[in-house]
């Protein structure tokens, strides 16, 4: 019979201790320290949340099929980039609602050998020929319905053209290795889950406002059902050309047709000049100091880069460490520091919007000194109305569905890349022939004040709260991947989870489980998931935030670095999503 571990009031295993008792006392202390040390009754561990251990890659996206991909490049010899570009390919196939070929994103890459971070900025940007007329209805209303969903809602795309950059300066591994397994995917058809049938279904009254556009993501006209076999025969075929040609297929060859035609003929805006004139632009990273850490992310076109680094800024001037972590005075702290700089997230003239078109005050934003005058009005024993803030001026100081992925490989580059459609399934509308769906970024200008920094104009990128994130520690070792979707509330599950890496010591599995609040500017309530205590609810309530309960917030995909292992989260907020190690030494990755 085989040995087992218990601990149990059996009368018989009773009688049996106290007959061993006289023997147990005879033996030197030393004896039955150790007999103690190896004969714990049941094994226990300290957390609750574990993360995935790998020791010669990592790779955590919000599907786990996808991660499996990327794992695969790593173990046939693929770096962090080469593993992120076919990570994200697989993300268009197996999570439709939000990885792409029709969106636009952000990517950090870490090059371990220069010790160097760099930025690509391959954001959706306006049509030529877009103008804020054009999105008008009869009584001169924003026509908020043509921004969302349809043709018109769609902004040039720059995922291909980012993927494939990311690919010519940082991959090692050939194009086509890389796209052939989405295409694989897409032609021999995924299992459909639980959730992804979820999706669909919630999605089939926008899909079906164009019937090509149902035809593609529907199981011959019926919703798909859980455990069917999901063929995007359209979608391999470009893939396939891109496969073969590279990002000019997609933005100027047999891709590029159907997108002219399928817009002419049904009211869009992109045109083939748009097309061919799309260009991703190479950033500076910005980046902050944080309790001895380095955390650097992406700049503007990006608000939640800059948002994330002022919040971080703010907060260094309270000790969290004396706060629990969870505890009412500690959320209080993010909550009151969350509503100020989305104030100032939102400045008008002097705010946030594409540097090629606008000078943005990047220095005051993360002004040290303006991160104190922010401080200095939060009270620990009162709550700040939203009625009384206002955004505060960097100028002075100057001297809803995306995805993420974070990739690490066996040299210690990485990657952080988030991109996305904007809304679930993005504006619903797939070009005919491709299989490929478009984004409803048009939405995500200012429209209604010409002066904005982030107005609408031909050529020209929205801003975005996109933040992909690396963070460095005391000794300038790359500590920290990470990245999530979420929208508005992007920058603030980050901070949540670095706040809870940095400053509470949590393993990065139960940083990002951990319950997560967000606070808006200009809306009262303090939003909050289910977990947190009733108590810590109602001394919350007594500082005066009017509490609202909401549903989970972000999907943060994360790895973490200790010494020699690297340490992924998947969020469990998102079904499917998985955290995928590599340990080439030991054994092949099981597929």
């Amino acid at each position: 019979m085989p040995t087992m571990l218990c601990s149990c009031n059996h009368p018989v295993f009773m009688y049996s201790i106290r007959l061993l008792a006289p023997v147990l006392l005879l033996l030197s202390p030393v004896v039955q320290t150790q007999a103690q040390q190896v004969s714990q009754p049941i094994i226990r561990y300290d957390a609750i949340h574990h993360p995935v251990s790998a020791l010669e890659g990592m790779v955590v996206s919000q599907n786990v099929l996808s991660s499996r991909v990327g794992a695969k490049i790593l173990e046939q010899g693929g770096n962090a980039t080469d593993a992120a570009v076919a990570t994200a390919f697989s993300l268009a196939v197996t999570l439709p609602r939000a990885g792409n070929l029709g969106g636009s994103g952000f990517a950090l890459i870490y090059d371990s050998n220069q010790h160097k971070a760099s930025a690509l900025d391959f954001r959706s940007v306006a049509p030529q020929n877009a103008k804020v007329e054009q999105f008008r209805n009869a009584e001169g209303r924003i026509d908020w319905p043509s921004l969302t969903f349809g043709p018109k809602a769609a902004a040039v795309p720059g995922t291909i053209a980012g993927l494939y950059m990311a690919w010519q300066q940082h991959g090692s591994m050939a194009w086509k290795d890389l796209v052939q397994p989405a295409i694989d995917q897409a032609k021999n058809g995924i299992t459909v889950s639980e959730d992804l049938a979820f999706a669909l279904g919630e999605a089939q009254g926008a899909l079906k406002l164009h019937p090509h556009s149902w035809q593609n993501y529907s199981n011959e006209g019926r919703p798909f059902q859980q455990g069917d076999l999901f063929k995007q025969p359209d979608l391999a075929w470009s893939l396939t050309q891109i496969r073969d040609g590279g990002a000019d297929a997609f933005y100027l060859g047999a891709i590029a047709q159907k997108f002219a035609e399928s817009m002419q003929t049904h009211g869009g805006l992109i045109s083939l000049k748009d097309l061919s004139q799309y260009q991703v632009k190479h950033r500076n990273p910005i980046a902050t100091e944080y309790r001895g850490n380095r955390v650097i992310t992406m700049p503007p076109s990006s608000g939640g880069g800059l948002a994330l680094l002022q919040m971080l800024n703010v907060l260094s001037e309270f000790d969290l460490q004396a706060l629990p972590q969870g505890s009412s005075q500690s959320l209080h702290v993010l909550a009151e520091v969350m509503k100020r700089v989305n104030a100032n997230r939102r400045l008008q003239e002097n705010g946030i919007g594409d540097p090629d078109f606008v000078d943005v005050p990047v220095k005051g934003f993360l002004s040290k000194e303006l991160a104190k005058q922010i401080a200095l009005g939060i009270s620990m024993t009162k709550a700040t109305a939203t009625t009384e803030l206002e955004p505060l001026d960097p100028q002075p100081y100057e001297s809803h569905d995306t995805t993420h992925l974070s990739v690490v490989d066996a040299d210690g580059n990485a990657v952080s890349l988030t991109y996305t459609l904007g809304y679930s399934f993005g504006s619903a509308f797939v070009v005919e022939g491709t299989g490929i769906l478009l984004d409803n970024q048009m939405r995500n200008f200012s429209l209604r004040n010409p002066q904005h920094a982030n107005a609408l104009a031909p050529g020209k990128r929205m801003v975005s709260t996109m933040t992909p994130t690396l963070v460095f520690d005391t000794n300038n070792e790359l500590f920290m991947v990470t990245g999530t979707p979420g929208g508005s509330l992007i920058h603030t599950s980050l901070l949540q989870l670095l706040v809870n890496v940095i400053d509470y010591g949590l393993n990065i599995a139960e940083a990002t489980s951990r319950p997560r609040i967000y606070q808006a500017w200009r809306k009262p309530e303090l939003t909050y998931e289910d977990g947190i205590n009733e108590d810590t609810l109602k001394a919350l309530e007594a500082k005066g935030h009017i509490l609202l309960k909401q549903k989970n917030m972000g999907s943060t995909q994360s790895i973490l670095i200790s010494g020699d292992k690297l340490l992924g989260s998947a969020d469990p907020r998102r079904p499917n999503a998985g955290a995928v190690g590599v340990n080439l030494s030991n054994a092949p990755n099981p597929l």
